[in-house]
């Protein structure tokens, strides 16, 4: 009696520990897939880019400025198009949780001069248009300036 209850409890200990395995494993894992983006609905250039808040939009124009603000709450990395901060006529903000997808480029070095197409939802944040970036598909590099 004691070596089969000795028995379900080593059979119970390693079914434990396969579930435990199994769950860290599954939030490890997972594969790195870009979150869906809605289509744009309209196409514009970073001066426009105000009149279009609240739509899922193309916001396109030359880079002027990347910043990474890595001792920034959220380690965000600024690009903006249009003019450098504060007179930037649109900003795509890249979060610090996000920067993982880019790899070994990271956007500071990826976007820097370059030209680029940005898509997601227009907000305002401090009276500057911003579209909030999770994966580098959502920028598209047109051909540098």
């Amino acid at each position: 009696m004691l070596q089969r209850l000795s028995e379900w409890k080593s059979l119970f200990l390693a079914l434990t520990a396969l579930l435990l395995v199994g769950l860290f494993v599954s939030r490890v894992m997972q594969p790195d897939t870009p979150p869906p983006v809605e289509e744009p609905t309209v196409t514009v250039s970073a001066g426009e880019a105000r009149a279009h808040v609240g739509e899922s939009a193309e916001v396109c124009g030359a880079v002027t400025e990347v910043s990474y603000a890595s001792r920034i709450r959220g380690a965000p990395t600024f690009v903006n198009l249009g003019e450098a901060y504060p007179a930037q006529a649109f900003t795509a903000v890249i979060w610090g949780d996000a920067r993982r997808h880019w790899g070994d480029r990271p956007p500071e070095q990826r976007y820097r001069d370059q030209s680029i197409c940005v898509r997601g939802t227009i907000a305002l944040h401090e009276g500057t248009p911003q579209i909030e970036v999770q994966h580098p598909q959502q920028i598209d590099m047109r051909p540098a300036r």
